[in-house]
């Protein structure tokens, strides 16, 4: 038929050029396979995270969301927990440790125990576990999420990133007495030793001039910045008084516990871990809950 070579010659060439399309489409798909593999891999999820539990709120848990928690003890920055402590608080430690949202890597630290483990710090207090005997008297680590260890002994709390008011408990030599006793007391969130004074018990109703002058200059007033307490304390033991000796003669604050004015000692240096006020004229004395 004429014609026929002419549309044999076309459909030869149009299955000829298939091969050519299918390697250009190959080709293609290789090229965007090659691209995701330049893709970053996945951040790691912090080795110290926020988590938020219905009654405690914020604080500090590992990678896996194991709670961490403080040793009320632990105030100058070293392990107190030795023994059979050890077993039902294992330290945490992390090398090249990362932190999630909502804490500073600045905050972090190690310090070493007195067996010679690293273990790391928040805001200078070491960092611990808690694994409780189950009935068989194994010591198992709580599950993520837990927050079992809180205030177990008055003495182990949650670790939280904005503390206004810890407990710690250290031993303190009282001024007048000459006596050294292992104490329980109110610090704030750097650690910072809080006292009451006795007059502002016997005269309550003059409690903002009961100490002024040069006695306010030895005895700052402590004012918290919100109020993030471990559970043991009561949000509704805390108050105010307002003062008449703010700068220039204005009106200031004060925190109270308790109905008593809070205070800190300027000989300790606004160091923590120094109670230096404990006893001085038989009238002051550390804050103890």
């Amino acid at each position: 038929m004429p014609g026929q070579p002419y549309f044999a010659l076309r459909r030869l060439r149009a299955w000829g050029a298939l091969p050519l399309l299918l390697l250009a489409a190959l080709s293609l798909s290789s090229c965007a396979d090659s691209g995701n593999d330049d893709d970053p891999p996945a951040t790691p999820a912090p080795t110290v995270q926020l988590k938020t539990d219905a009654t405690l709120g914020p604080h500090l848990a590992d990678a896996k969301g194991n709670t961490i928690y403080y040793f009320s003890r632990d105030l100058a920055g070293t392990n107190s927990c030795t023994g059979g402590c050890a077993s039902t608080w294992p330290i945490f430690y992390e090398p090249g440790l990362t932190v999630g949202e909502g804490l500073k890597a600045e905050d972090f630290g190690t310090t070493t125990t007195a067996d010679g483990k690293p273990q790391s710090t928040y805001k200078g207090w070491p960092m611990y576990y808690y694994a409780p005997a189950d009935g068989s008297g194994q010591n198992v680590r709580e599950q993520p999420g837990e927050v079992k260890g809180e205030n177990v002994g008055n003495v182990w709390f949650v670790m939280k990133p904005d503390y206004s008011l810890l407990v710690a408990r250290a031993s303190v030599l009282n001024k007048t007495s000459n006596q050294t006793a292992l104490k329980s007391f109110l610090i704030d969130g750097q650690g910072r030793t809080l006292y009451t004074f006795a007059v502002d018990q016997t005269r309550p109703t003059t409690q903002p001039t009961n100490c002024t002058g040069g006695c306010i200059s030895n005895w700052p007033v402590y004012l918290e910045m919100g109020r993030s307490l471990p559970s043991m304390m009561k949000s509704s033991d805390f108050g105010v008084i307002t003062r008449p000796d703010g700068a220039g003669g204005t009106p200031r604050q004060q925190t109270t516990y308790k109905g008593l004015p809070l205070y800190y000692y300027t000989p300790d240096g606004g160091l923590r871990n120094k109670a230096e006020g404990d006893g001085i004229n038989n009238v002051w004395s550390v804050a103890t809950p």
